[in-house]
């Protein structure tokens, strides 16, 4: 309660002294575009009247208002001016400190259209924003032939485990992925074979949040990664392809189709994708060292993928209606399948004790993992009146997931003949929100909302031996879960500028959040029951035209994820066993986090820490000889983090863009072992971006990261480097030629992993390698009409979202 205390002051603290930066000179007005709708992002300039030397300049908000505050008294020309309207002057005279209010400013279409616009240049690859880093991925051409997947591996503090289905942002844990402002909310595995199958080509930037605002689910301790896709606003007919062929070890194919159709007020969009991976090899290996009963016991096992194939098939089909000026329905429908199979893997394993041996086993391992995804969205998005806007979304998602491995026994001493393990999964998760949105005369921006999410999920799984050629199930290892959870959520935010100088934001979230879990049998039931408020501050000042700085708190909630609930086992060796925790509590996190930038160049730092972090416990049961790996609450995790992003040109072709990371963190955990388990890693991670223009549509770039060891739960682990090439080339009608080289070291996918505890005589220790150098050509090609148009602004409820942020 004292932390809540301290926290709460500290908002109310700096409300006090930021309010004593308000000024009352003033200038305000509402600009609109063509049909009598608002035009947002508009530049409005004030100029002196003398010279036309420009004193202040703004962008219309989203709704089309501005405000200049602290004018000086004297005579000035307002200019303001939007892409297909003509510029809009007027003479303005400022006396005294008096507030002055303009009357509705009208742009006029301009009466010739251009032919054809063309636009050169490039984003800068990092932009600061007051919560978020935004990473442009146009801003590296030779991004084309990467998927989603690919481009998340080379975000500054993102770290992507594939096998492990584990996705984190600065190793604060998992991180919720929004795509377009919807959260994907399918367990980690299925969505990371659904980025696999989103290509670079349609995806405009991703934005990495590291402390959301109160509108944003609080279930993101770690942050939010947003991947936002290009959006198309030309009319007609048009859209484009991408087609990717590769070869790594094996084979390799992607390809992509977008479809668009725009006319006056109706907008049906599509798009499909699909990808086929086959690799001959990947290797993981465990190893274990412990100390029973006076004897020193030693294990190792090596798993050997041979040509496992990966597939993903999937579309999404929606369409958006604009029933008047003001008021815009839509609908979207998605479906995909993925599926990674596997035949006749290859797993060894032997042991000593006191450096004698004692065993050598052989099997063989099949697996079959298939699952289905389906969303159905329904939106209705009214602004209302001038300044405000309602959002309304209803979202349903169905996930199957299967998952079948048949371990077979060859050594002849062994009774046991094979070992099979099977999971069918099926969840159901239901979301209905409604946000509201108000902008004030002030400059200010108020936003409320209300949400519901209703998740329903059944798991079937079991584990069965063959012995003497009759199959006999394993009571201890199966289970017929069925968990329901409820979050019931509300929220209220006020952002304001308060002067040129100055802005703040505050909001608060409450939510309701039931889980409950009845394993079937009556012997398990588990249900617990959490109310929670998640303040959040953050404030900017703007020191000058190039520098800033942004000052923010949040408290968030990470809930366990559905890989984690979800009955499962993992079995690649009958001594080594993963499997899940349906009785895993939520985790709570404070955060801090100061950031400077001037100009391109970024520093930040971040203080945090997490109670009941969630993750996996290894450990030996030295009586039965089993490894175990299982999630749990840790008592504890501090973190301090510091980061630095900055560019760097070195003549005129060359571009180079940095981003380091220094980052301590501790985990503590007494409550689960015997023994109280305490470590504390630093972590330095360099990543690094190189961008030649070579002139005459030709571009190439060189990027690489290098992280040293930190730590993940109870374990220590190492990423190795890697360095990958890509070379482009631009044609005429925006066609796009890619060749590049993927992991040129082919090291990317190697991963070093330890738990070492000799206070209990304990060290579990492996590594894999999943790395593939991969040569791949891609070609991009946009069709139909691509020309500029003057048209409505037309703003569904995530355009609105994606403008304001």
């Amino acid at each position: 309660m004292r932390q809540y205390s301290i926290n709460y002051l500290f908002v109310l603290a700096m409300f006090a002294c930021l309010n004593s930066y308000a000024q009352e000179t003033s200038v305000r007005g509402h600009v609109y575009g063509a049909n009598g709708e608002a035009a947002p992002f508009a530049h409005v300039l004030l100029l002196q009247n003398e010279d036309s030397v420009m004193v202040k300049g703004v962008p219309t908000d989203s709704i089309g208002l501005f405000v200049m505050k602290n004018i000086p008294v004297g005579n000035y020309l307002l200019n303001v001016s939007q892409l297909g309207y003509e510029p809009y002057f007027r003479s303005l005279s400022i006396s005294g400190t008096n507030e002055l209010t303009l009357e509705r400013i009208e742009l006029t279409i301009m009466s010739q259209q251009l032919e054809t616009v063309q636009v050169v240049g490039r984003k800068e690859l990092f932009q600061l924003k007051s919560d978020r880093l935004i990473i442009n991925v146009s801003s590296l051409p030779t991004f084309s032939g990467n998927n989603a997947l690919q481009l998340l591996q080379k975000a500054p503090g993102v770290i992507v485990q594939e096998n492990a289905n584990s996705i984190s942002l600065n190793n604060k844990g998992e991180v919720l992925i929004m795509i377009n402002n919807r959260i994907s909310r399918v367990p980690k595995a299925n969505l990371i074979q659904q980025l696999k199958g989103m290509r670079a080509e349609n995806i405009d930037r991703i934005e990495l949040i590291h402390q959301p605002g109160a509108k944003y689910d609080a279930d993101n301790a770690a942050g939010i990664i947003h991947i936002v896709m290009k959006e198309n606003n030309a009319y007609g007919l048009n859209g484009s392809a991408s087609f990717t062929a590769g070869m790594g070890q094996r084979e390799k194919f992607n390809g992509s189709v977008d479809l668009n159709y725009r006319n006056n007020g109706l907008n049906i969009y599509g798009n499909a994708s699909g990808f086929n991976n086959r690799s001959p090899k990947a290797e993981i290996n465990h190893f274990r060292e412990y100390d029973y009963q006076g004897d020193q016991f030693y294990y190792e096992n090596s798993f050997k993928f041979v040509n496992p194939i990966n597939n993903s098939l999937g579309f999404n089909l929606g369409v958006d209606f604009e029933i008047d000026k003001n008021s815009t329905i839509g609908g979207l429908f998605g479906y995909s399948k993925n599926t990674d199979l596997g035949k006749d893997f290859t797993s060894r394993s032997k042991g000593s004790v006191n450096a004698v041996p004692n065993t050598n086993s052989q099997y063989l391992l099949n697996i079959d993992n298939p699952n289905r995804n389906t969303i159905i969205n329904l939106n209705y998005f009214r602004k209302i009146g001038t300044n405000g806007s309602l959002n309304i979304d209803v979202d349903r998602v169905t996930l199957d997931v299967q998952n079948s491995s048949e371990l077979t026994y060859l050594d002849i001493e062994e009774t046991k003949e094979k070992t099979a393990t099977d999971r069918a999964s099926r969840f159901e998760i239901n979301t209905v929100k409604a946000d509201f949105e108000w902008g004030t005369k002030e400059g200010g921006k108020v936003e409320m909302g209300v949400k519901g999410t209703f998740n329903n999920s059944n798991t079937i799984s079991r584990i069965q031996n063959r012995i003497a050629g009759i199959w006999e199930k394993d009571e201890a290892f199966s289970a017929n879960d069925n968990i329901s959870e409820e979050i019931l959520a509300a929220f209220a935010s006020h952002s304001k500028k308060w002067d040129a100088k100055w802005e703040t934001n505050l909001g608060l979230r409450l939510e309701h959040y039931n889980y409950a879990l009845d394993d079937g049998r009556g012997e398990n039931d588990f249900n617990l029951t959490y109310d929670n408020l998640f303040p959040v501050l953050r404030t900017s000042y703007v020191i000058d035209s190039t520098k800033s700085l942004n000052l923010a708190f949040n408290r968030r909630i990470m809930r366990p994820s559905f890989f984690y609930l979800a009955g499962f086992s993992v079995l690649i060796d009958p001594t080594l066993l993963v499997s899940s925790n349906t009785r895993i509590r939520p985790s709570f996190t404070n955060s801090y986090r100061l950031a400077y930038n001037h100009g391109s160049f970024l520093i930040a730092v971040e203080i945090y820490r997490t109670v009941g972090n969630i993750a996996f416990y290894n450990t030996v049961d030295k009586e039965r000889n089993l490894q175990t790996s299982t999630p749990i609450n840790f008592d504890r995790m501090d973190g301090y983090l510091i980061n630095m992003s900055f560019p760097i040109k070195i003549g005129k072709i060359w571009d180079m863009n940095w981003n380091l990371d220094g980052a301590y963190k501790k985990v503590i955990d007494a409550s689960n072992r015997p023994l109280p388990f305490k470590k504390g890693v630093f972590t330095i991670t360099a990543q690094l971006a190189n961008v030649f223009d070579l002139g005459n549509s030709w571009t190439a770039n060189l990027d690489g990261r290098y992280m040293s060891p930190y730590i993940d739960g109870d374990q220590v682990k190492y990423l190795h480097p890697y360095i990958n090439l890509g070379v482009s080339k631009k044609f005429k009608n925006e066609r796009l030629l890619t060749f590049s080289v993927q992991d040129i070291t082919a090291t990317s996918g190697i991963r070093e992993w330890e738990y070492n505890q000799p206070e209990l005589g304990i060290r579990t220790f492996g590594d894999n390698d999943f790395s593939e150098r991969v040569f791949q050509l891609t070609f991009s090609i946009p069709f139909g009409n691509q020309k500029v148009k003057v048209k409505r602004n037309r703003e569904t409820g995530s355009q609105e979202e994606r403008n304001r942020m």
